[in-house]
This record gives structure tokens, C-alpha cells and sequence, in this order.
């Protein structure tokens, strides 16, 4: 019985890797998914998550060490509960402890090392929760603000030059050069209403350009490591009214970047050497 029961446990192991490598091979293909039908299999990995992790519980030793990976019911107890992750990392420069604004009500904050971002950003959307996550790394802290699951809006508060909106905007011959530097001199207003309000940019020019940036915000978040997070239950603070993303292509675009980048900055296999000579 035993032996029958490590059988099961090995199988479910392979498919889950075969889930895996499909799930990389639908991010390289290029074609357009059926988000809708993604989000439900986001939905059942989420929940298979919670029920391995109650067994990996149980075959856990008695003394564990602080730092352990929360499991998916944890977190849902969290936030329903609104109260603060046990063990939490300590605080960094940048304080999560300020609400956006008087309007939003903690439901959850907790450390790095207790969830992955992928996976905090994948749990709050397939339990479609509306608010604001902050997620604190070691230089920055990064903003993803959802709706109903989806992603709205993010930002982060060190915006590299070449991931602001206007040279976005300006890489995808949106607009020119010194249109942009006009409408950033004017010091009023934010930047993308500037350049709507003078015609510089449809709507849908904009949007595309908001989708870019946060896909490249994404990308930046799998390379670096969350010290800390919070998530405010509340309304939206900067999104705009259009703009909807799927959280799970995001993250699998993310996985795809981060595994391209690790790939061409590991060093270069001997015998790849010997067969190329």
C-alpha cells in the first residue's frame, strides 16, 4: 500500500512538470491564449498548491525553521483576517506601512522569503481580489494594483530610462522626440493625459505603450527579490479605466524572460565547446 501510494506521489510529480513544460511552451508560441480558460487552470493550481502543502505539513519536522513558505490557505485566512504574516522580514528603507490612501484596509503583508512573488502576484488574481499590492525589494518598491483579478496598473519607484512611458511611447514611433520633451517640460498634469489632451497619442497608442511598461515592470520583478509586501484592500488608484491585463500571461511572459536572461548569463558547457571546436 506504501509502495502504491509513492507511485501516485511520483506520477502526480511528472504531471506537474508536464503541466510545466506546456504551460513554457504556450508562452513561446507566440499565439494569442484564451485567457479566460487560463485563469480557471491558475484557479485549480492554486488550489492543488493549498492541499500539497498540507500534506508537505504534515511530514514536516516539529521544529521548522522561521522562514518557512506560507501556504496558499494561509493566505487566505490572512486575508480575511487582515492581520500581519508571524515571522515577518524586517522592515526595509522603503515602509509598506502607509495606506494609499485613507480609503484602503490592510489584508495582508507578510515577507519574501515566505512567498515568491510569482506566486503572491498568481494568488491574489485567482482569488480576483481588488487593491493594492506593494512589494518592497533591497533598491525599490514596486506598485501592481488589480481589479477584480486583473492587473490595472503598476509602477515602480525607480523607473529605468528606457521603461518610462514617453520613450516607450517614442521606441514604438507613437510619437517624435521633441513632442515628448514639450509635453514633459509642461510640469502639470500626468504625462499620458498631457499628450491625449493635445492629440499627440490616440488611446489605444497609450494603452499599448501602459501594457509594455508593466510587462517590462514584470520582467524586472522575477529578477530581484521581495523583502517584504503589503496588499491594501480597496478601489484602484491610478488605473486607467481601459486598461486590463491578465495576471497569469504577465507572470508567464515574466518566467519566460527571467529564464532567457539566467540561460545567456550562465556560463557555457565545456562539452558545447568541445562539439563546436
Amino acid at each position: 500500500m506504501e509502495f502504491d501510494g509513492h507511485l501516485k506521489v511520483m506520477a502526480l510529480e511528472l504531471a506537474c512538470q508536464r503541466l510545466a513544460q506546456r504551460m513554457k511552451l504556450l508562452s513561446c508560441a507566440g499565439v494569442e491564449a484564451d485567457y479566460v480558460r487560463l485563469a480557471e487552470v491558475d484557479r485549480l493550481v492554486a488550489r492543488s498548491i493549498a492541499v500539497i502543502e498540507q500534506e508537505v505539513s504534515k511530514a514536516a519536522p516539529a521544529e521548522k525553521p522561521s522562514k518557512k513558505k506560507l501556504s496558499a490557505g494561509m493566505l487566505l485566512r490572512l486575508l480575511v483576517g487582515g492581520d500581519e504574516v508571524a515571522g515577518a522580514a524586517k522592515l526595509p528603507e522603503q515602509s509598506l506601512d502607509s495606506p494609499p490612501t485613507e480609503r484602503h484596509v490592510l489584508t495582508l503583508r507578510g515577507s519574501g522569503d515566505g512567498w515568491p512573488t510569482p506566486d503572491l502576484l498568481g494568488f491574489l488574481s485567482s482569488q480576483r481580489k481588488t487593491g493594492v499590492l506593494e512589494i518592497a525589494t533591497a533598491n525599490e518598491v514596486f506598485v501592481v494594483e488589480f481589479e477584480a483579478g486583473d492587473i490595472v496598473h503598476a509602477q515602480a519607484s525607480r523607473t529605468l530610462p528606457e521603461q518610462r512611458l514617453g520613450d516607450i511611447l517614442v521606441a514604438k514611433g507613437a510619437i517624435a522626440r521633441d513632442t515628448l520633451e514639450k509635453a514633459r517640460n509642461a510640469k502639470h498634469g500626468r504625462l499620458g493625459e498631457l499628450l491625449l489632451e493635445g492629440h499627440h497619442v490616440t488611446h489605444e497608442q497609450l494603452l499599448s505603450a501602459l501594457q509594455t511598461q508593466i510587462q517590462l515592470l514584470f520582467n524586472r520583478l522575477f529578477a530581484s527579490r521581495c523583502t517584504r509586501f503589503s496588499f491594501w484592500g480597496g478601489a484602484p488608484v491610478r488605473a486607467d479605466g481601459a486598461m486590463r491585463l491578465n495576471a497569469t500571461a504577465l507572470i508567464l511572459e515574466g518566467a519566460r524572460v527571467y529564464d532567457e536572461q539566467s540561460f545567456a548569463s550562465s556560463p557555457a558547457d565545456p562539452l558545447d565547446d568541445a562539439d563546436a571546436a
